[in-house]
């Protein structure tokens, strides 16, 4: 079916069917990802990062996935050609499981394949944006990017899956398959994102125990990844969608801990001491400047 945009004129602007379906399924993938960028990002008052990272990050994490999948491709490929007889296994065992094998090879597409090369991806990026970037001076900065990215990761994937039902026809499974892309994988590229983003700025922040912080930052998320994609892969959902849970309750425990809203870095100087954002730093009591100040009023004010 043609879709036609009208214009003033009366003139009509005909696209090809599959352009259209592409952009329908776009917008619908961006439904969720406008959520979540207005629940982290938009509600807040102090406007961490300026809204240019944030299109960038967003930008990158799509960019992210047109690499990812075309490595997960020529990785199937060679599983293909290196044994026939197990590419079956690559996108998940087949139930009932009846041995070992049927854990072990899903086991090894998804940690040593999937989720190594989407949180390689990622880590990459991200550590080297956030060496290069001047704009990023809290932690909290750590987590709203990695989050971004995430998110632009999701929404292009959940793009490349509603396109598929639309050009199938399958639109007795689309209203399934949005809300388990809406729920299941945007809220798992949140999780890896997220925590990844932070615990990479406490690395960049950090005066000691950066490789620990570093280590955690790509081992955390490539776990659950590798975990998660396990469980779908054998028809676990239910237990995936818990494993998020956890990982989802630390993202939000740590929007809110005072600590990762104080300036680290000044330009590309880490601070040996921490101090409280410029809007504030001069009217405020000089006692109540410390960050480590137990009530911390500083938190409130708007950062410039």
């Amino acid at each position: 079916m043609m879709v036609y945009l009208r214009l003033v004129m009366t003139e009509a602007i005909t696209l090809p069917p599959g352009v259209a379906v592409g952009i329908l399924a776009f917008l619908l993938s961006l439904l969720p990802a406008g959520l979540f960028i207005w629940l982290w990002y938009l509600r807040r008052h102090d406007r961490p990062v300026p809204i240019s990272l944030v299109v960038q990050g967003f930008i990158g994490g799509m960019i992210l996935t047109m690499v990812a999948l075309k490595l997960e491709q020529w990785t199937e490929r060679f599983w293909l050609f290196w044994s026939p007889e197990t590419a079956h296994y690559f996108g998940g065992a087949i139930l009932p499981l009846r041995s070992p094998v049927d854990i072990l090879l899903p086991a090894v597409a998804t940690f040593l394949v999937v989720a190594l090369i989407e949180e390689g991806l990622r880590y990459g990026t991200l550590f080297a944006w956030f060496r290069l970037t001047r704009s990023m001076d809290q932690v909290f900065d750590g987590l709203v990017l990695g989050l971004v990215v995430g998110l632009g990761f999701a929404t292009l994937e959940n793009t490349l899956y509603f396109f598929r039902l639309f050009s199938t026809g399958m639109f007795d499974t689309l209203v399934f398959v949005f809300f388990l892309r809406f729920l299941v994988s945007t809220l798992a590229h949140i999780s890896f994102g997220g925590i990844m983003g932070v615990l990479l700025a406490r690395g960049m922040f950090a005066i000691y125990g950066r490789g620990w912080l570093y280590l955690q930052a790509f081992a955390v998320p490539w776990f659950i990844h590798g975990l998660f994609d396990l469980l779908l892969g054998i028809n676990q959902t239910v237990y995936a969608i818990l494993l998020l849970l956890p990982p989802l309750l630390v993202l939000i425990i740590w929007s809110g801990r005072r600590d990762y809203f104080i300036i680290s870095r000044v330009g590309r100087k880490i601070l040996v001491a921490r101090k409280a954002p410029h809007s504030v730093e001069n009217t405020m009591p000089k006692k109540l400047i410390s960050p480590w100040n137990h009530y911390a009023p500083w938190l409130r004010g708007r950062r410039v």
